[in-house]
């Protein structure tokens, strides 16, 4: 019986990767289906968000209750203008891309992402450090 615990432990981050990637291809699915519905695609995006904030609020207010640092107008504007740049953007060229392609494509392609990032690291090694 410890032997298959063991090895139910050691497969436990490969079952959460395939949980995970399943659920972003039936996500990319869906985001197609709207699209060729004609649904617009910013007010997709302002959906997710706005569901996003709603889950993530009362659990950072309950849960960070005593942790929070104080709010100033330089945190604000940074948490704005990355929330704008940083997820705002990269979904709008993600969706803009997945209404002219295929969901199959938009997820092949998220999955090259890592393999991209991570082939390019031997040549920024800087000489002589690696």
């Amino acid at each position: 019986m410890g032997k298959v615990r063991n090895i139910l432990n050691g497969m436990k981050p490969l079952l959460v990767m395939i949980v995970v990637q399943t659920t972003f291809a039936g996500v990319d699915i869906f985001y197609k289906l709207a699209a060729n519905d004609g649904m617009n695609l910013s007010v997709l995006i302002a959906y997710r968000h706005i569901f996003a904030a709603a889950i993530m609020l009362p659990v950072a207010l309950f849960v960070e209750r005593n942790k929070r640092p104080n709010l100033t107008w330089t945190v604000a504007s940074q948490a704005f203008l990355s929330g704008l740049i940083g997820a705002t953007l990269a979904q709008t060229m993600y969706l803009r891309g997945l209404a002219l392609t295929s969901a199959t494509f938009a997820t092949a392609t998220t999955n090259l992402i890592p393999a991209m990032t991570f082939g390019a690291l031997p040549q920024l090694t800087l000489d002589g450090i690696e």
